[in-house]
């Protein structure tokens, strides 16, 4: 992975990735290899997970209540729901204006009922229409509205129309939104705020829901404190039940966060018991994976049984699946308890062992509760949650499996990224929109976010998920990819990022562009002068920077003709001054007026970063922010300079 921060003075320069075979660049990805592994680590996990539960005796009916439709919203329908009566309710205006009878308009206009002054206006008496407003009952001998605008009202009470009115028209009939019967919302469906309007309209004070399913969440560790304790050096707040009770409300459960517990084997299966007796679900955090103070999986097995130990996926490797309670007939059942201690990386899909005989229980004859082991570290707690307990949440609240279908969007990857075959692996990533050379048009570019599992800033910054199944080894940059966007993605496309050159004056611009933004947000690629080209070229970034010959205010001629002819028009913003050379940002004319670029040009041109050239060893600001436009003859609409007579590549400066 090439991505880089954007705090460069701290950051090791990456090394520069090899040239890429333009061949690859913009094709949706494939495997090269089609006896690669096939293996659904993450989807096979679960499905054990599920049937270790039912064979425990536990059911995903949640049960039901009724709650007033003014308060319904985010619940889920229970049953379908059925209007009680039609809207409208009764034939309505749907306009303001006159209610007509047409049939005796056209026996009128056919018996030569216009005005003599203008032989197309027809005038009505005051008995052939009513006054109406929108939405007022129209009378029943009443067939068409016309709107007041058309209709002129004479001192006499008399109205005249500049034209005959169409049976029908501005009348909303009967049902015409809802039909009394018809199913305003289906079972398994989240309320909304206009669905709840709808069904106040069909008739609904209160509607059948889903009962919310309550999950209770444990944090253990000696190491964790509560959010607004005072910390000791080794200790860490319990941000991770803030995250997961959240997840889980978003859900449409209720939530319970208990007291920490310290990783004391007893103290945590008293805990995890008292929990089971009230909870759908419990949330065990940290203690899953295998170090000497990880006790989650054996306190599961203690008062369960453990069904699945280790998933080859990355981040949330560690996590634990099990059940709490539950009937004593399958304890001899094969391959539902245990666990497997080795939770390294070169683990297998999932782990499990034979049992060996019964085990003990949180009750004997207590309903049968699914629990979670989370992994510690933020982003594998997330994971966790999405690949396990949001799906089982779903289940409880009969949704579906999935809960829906995760839609990707395309992108092109600014950077490789490798993966482990083995894996099921989830990158995070930022999205750019990056306007291409030659044709104008912006298309998505993802940049990989740093991959630690203890990365809790990555969880805020990342915009979308990239999912790299098992069996894959990775991607190429410039692939097409599909990742799942982020809802709320709190810096959604706002990524700006640079090819090239990396030196002092660019991190100074880097830092200036940064210094309101998270880290993630200016993405500085290193890369030699050809291949930063080249990634602009193909639509991989917002800029290129390079090092070229300066003779007065301008580049090298040679250097500049050669952008111009693999990138068409473009414009070179100078970073400062290094003797002889310049330092220089290359942007094509065509993403000239682009959000990053217009960033980029109020930041070259700022004191700030002037005053931080100042104190570079050997820079010069004095041509900071300068633009030169190249391109071919005549093309520059901002400017009218001398056309060369043999047609040579123009330039013009400002």
């Amino acid at each position: 992975m090439t991505s880089t921060p954007a705090r460069p003075r701290t950051e090791t320069p990456q090394p520069t990735a090899p040239e890429r075979d333009p061949s690859s660049v913009a094709v949706e990805h494939v495997r090269a290899d089609t006896d690669a592994v096939a293996a659904e680590p993450v989807g096979e996990a679960f499905r054990t997970w599920v049937r270790a539960c039912a064979r425990a005796g536990w059911s995903a009916v949640g049960g039901t209540e009724t709650v007033a439709v003014a308060s319904a919203r985010g619940r889920l329908t229970a049953e379908p729901v059925r209007a009680r009566w039609s809207v409208p309710a009764y034939r309505a205006a749907a306009m303001d204006g006159i209610a007509v009878t047409t049939a005796s308009i056209d026996a009128q206009t056919r018996a030569g009922g216009a005005i003599a002054a203008d032989p197309a206006v027809i005038r009505l008496s005051p008995e052939q229409f009513d006054h109406v407003d929108t939405g007022d009952p129209v009378p029943e001998d009443r067939d068409a509205v016309v709107m007041r605008e058309l209709v002129t009202l004479t001192p006499s009470g008399h109205a005249e129309l500049s034209a005959p009115a169409d049976a029908g028209r501005h009348i909303r009939p009967v049902g015409e939104d809802i039909e009394a019967g018809a199913v305003v919302l289906p079972a398994g469906h989240r309320v909304r705020p206009a669905d709840a309007a709808a069904l106040a309209a069909a008739g609904h004070v209160s509607i059948l829901v889903r009962r919310r399913p309550n999950v209770a969440i444990l944090p253990t560790g000696d190491e964790i404190r509560p959010v607004g304790a005072t910390l000791a050096p080794g200790q860490i707040l319990d941000t991770n039940s803030i995250m997961l009770a959240g997840l889980a409300e978003e859900a449409g459960c209720l939530t319970e966060t208990l007291p920490i517990v310290p990783d004391v084997p007893d103290q945590i299966a008293a805990a995890v018991a008292a929990a089971a007796r009230e909870a759908d679900l419990v949330l065990v955090i940290a203690g899953s994976s295998a170090g000497r103070d990880d006790h989650t999986s054996s306190v599961i097995r203690q008062l369960g049984r453990v069904a699945v130990h280790g998933v080859a996926m990355r981040p949330g490797h560690p996590v634990v699946l099990g059940v709490l309670g539950g009937s004593e007939d399958d304890a001899d059942s094969p391959g539902l308890s245990g666990i497997d201690d080795n939770i390294g990386d070169g683990a297998g899909v999932f782990a499990v062992v034979e049992p060996k005989g019964p085990l003990p229980r949180v009750r004997p004859g207590t309903p049968a509760v699914p629990v979670v082991g989370i992994p510690g570290y933020p982003a594998s707690a997330e994971r966790a949650y999405t690949c396990f307990v949001r799906p089982m949440l779903h289940r409880i609240l009969d949704t579906g499996a999935a809960g829906g279908v995760e839609y990707g969007v395309p992108a092109r990857l600014a950077g490789p990224i490798v993966s482990a075959e083995h894996l099921d692996e989830y990158v995070r990533v930022r999205l750019a929109r990056v306007v291409a050379p030659r044709t104008g048009h912006a298309t998505l570019v993802a940049v990989a976010l740093p991959r630690g599992a203890g990365a809790l800033n990555t969880l805020v910054q990342t915009e979308a998920i990239l999912r790299i199944p098992a069996g894959d080894t990775g991607y190429p940059a410039g692939a097409t990819v599909r990742p799942v966007p982020v809802e709320g993605a709190a810096f959604a496309t706002g990524t700006t990022i640079v090819t090239g050159l990396r030196s002092p004056a660019t991190d100074a611009l880097a830092d200036l562009l940064g210094a309101d933004l998270p880290v993630a947000a200016v993405h500085w690629h290193t890369l030699g002068e050809h291949s930063a080209v080249e990634a602009l070229a193909d639509g991989l970034c917002h800029a290129a920077a390079v090092l070229v010959e300066v003779a007065g205010a301008l580049p090298d001629e040679h250097l500049a003709a050669g952008l111009v002819e693999r990138l068409g028009p473009i414009t070179l913003l100078e970073l400062a001054r290094v003797g002889a050379q310049a330092e220089m940002l290359v942007v094509p004319a065509a993403a000239f007026d682009s959000r990053a670029v217009e960033q980029l040009r109020t930041a070259l041109s700022s004191m700030g970063y002037r005053r931080a050239l100042r104190r570079l060893r050997g820079y010069s600001g004095r041509g900071a922010g300068h633009e030169t436009w190249h391109g071919p003859a005549g093309a520059n609409p901002t400017t009218a300079p001398s056309v060369p007579a043999n047609g040579a590549t123009q330039c013009a400066t400002r």
